[in-house]
């Protein structure tokens, strides 16, 4: 979805006879959107079909959620440090919020997973708030350090692997697609010179995933797939990943937070001019530290807004954020459409003449209205909405 990749060996033509000493291989067709949109074709030595049999498996809190019953529209603060999570990725892995275009998580795993898991829904995308590894793909292995992006397409077979501590990550799962915005890409489909970003600062898989019986272990091999917030356990009686090779444009990448390149004007910009990602009525934004808003008299801090279209969320990261107060990292508010919001009492007037901002923050916009799981009200700063009854500074 960055660019054309071809990664170990492919016939010259698709869809004709393909061996390995003497073996015919299968080819898979990985497709988007029936067979209109993109795809990567891959070369298997055993048919990814080679299963055995299928069970049956829940993950309270991830899936199934449990929607919260009653959310009377204020602005919300959730404290996903006090969230305490154990196990895999899968069994580590929290939906906090929801709606019908995209899933919000937090993924804290404390132990490493022989199986693998496949998402039927959507699209994902792991922001790395601590730690660094890699992703073990059916498309090869992508490396992940501290403050990546990793976007694992809907329908990629992977697990995770980290070194030293355990990594911390915030998920998105685009219910429809996540991609780069149209709007950052010319006619030819390549990243433009007008985006806050490069090609090169996009890093794809960088060899092949080979079986390792002491890392992937005996058969049977499990995949876990989601599909209609519904998990199933399918038992492969061969290591069914390895693949000779593919090429293609739907594949994982990584893009780390810091190689975002912000845009900023005279006067304040609104916040979507940090757009990272675009997926089905929602996009996800970097802020990353800056210099802001330079005409005289200009006011860096955000100026209140109603937006009365979209619900916000902020995943605050690092740094000092310029308009709120009690706020620190791994805090997410929502300020919902409807309710208008805007800086914390005395923050407004206080920014005027700040030359630069230090936060480093991921943000979510979304058309349709977020609902919150009993996991997110459970650490939940019930409080914060009144937070703004002091008296303003500014």
């Amino acid at each position: 979805m960055i660019r054309y990749l071809k990664l170990g060996k492919i016939p010259p033509t698709p869809h004709t006879a393909f061996y390995e000493d003497g073996k015919l291989l299968m080819e898979q067709c990985h497709t988007r959107e029936g067979f209109n949109g993109a795809f990567s074709i891959l070369y298997f030595r055993i048919p990814p079909t080679d299963e055995n049999a299928v069970e049956k498996l829940t993950i309270p809190g991830f899936c199934p959620f449990e929607p919260l019953e009653d959310q009377p529209l204020y602005r919300r603060h959730i404290r996903t440090t006090e969230m305490k999570l154990s196990g895999d990725f899968l069994d580590a892995r929290r939906t906090i919020m929801f709606n019908a275009d995209v899933h919000v998580g937090m993924c804290k795993p404390t132990t490493t997973s022989r199986r693998f898991f496949l998402n039927g829904d959507g699209d994902e995308l792991y922001f790395t708030n601590k730690g660094s590894g890699c992703f073990e793909t059916q498309f090869g292995v992508l490396t992940f350090r501290e403050r990546d992006y990793v976007l694992v397409p809907r329908g990629t077979p992977y697990r995770i692997h980290w070194e030293g501590s355990a990594p911390e990550f915030l998920v998105f799962e685009g219910r429809g697609f996540i991609d780069i915005p149209s709007e950052y890409r010319n006619r030819s489909g390549q990243i433009s010179m007008y985006a806050p970003f490069t090609m090169r600062d996009f890093r794809v898989p960088e060899s092949l995933l080979t079986y390792d019986e002491q890392n992937h272990g005996d058969a049977p091999h499990k995949l876990v797939v989601k599909r209609e917030d519904v998990l199933t356990v399918h038992l492969h009686a061969h290591f069914p990943y390895e693949v000779v090779g593919w090429d293609g444009y739907v594949y994982p990448f990584a893009f780390n937070i810091h190689d975002y390149k912000p845009r900023t004007g005279k006067i304040h910009l609104p916040p979507t001019i940090h757009t990272n990602f675009a997926g089905n009525h929602f996009v996800v934004c970097s802020f990353v530290p800056r210099v802001v808003d330079w005409a005289e008299g200009a006011i860096p801090c955000p100026y209140g807004h109603a937006s009365v279209h979209m619900d916000e969320i902020l995943f605050y990261v690092d740094g000092n954020y310029i308009s709120r107060k009690g706020i620190g990292p791994g805090s997410i508010s929502l300020h919902p459409a409807g309710v208008p919001h805007g800086p914390h009492p005395g923050t407004y007037e206080k920014s005027i003449g700040v030359a630069r901002s230090n936060e480093l923050a991921v943000m979510c916009d979304t058309y349709k209205q977020l609902r919150l799981t009993t996991a997110a009200h459970e650490v939940e700063d019930k409080d914060y909405h009144m937070t703004w009854l002091a008296k303003e500074g500014g």
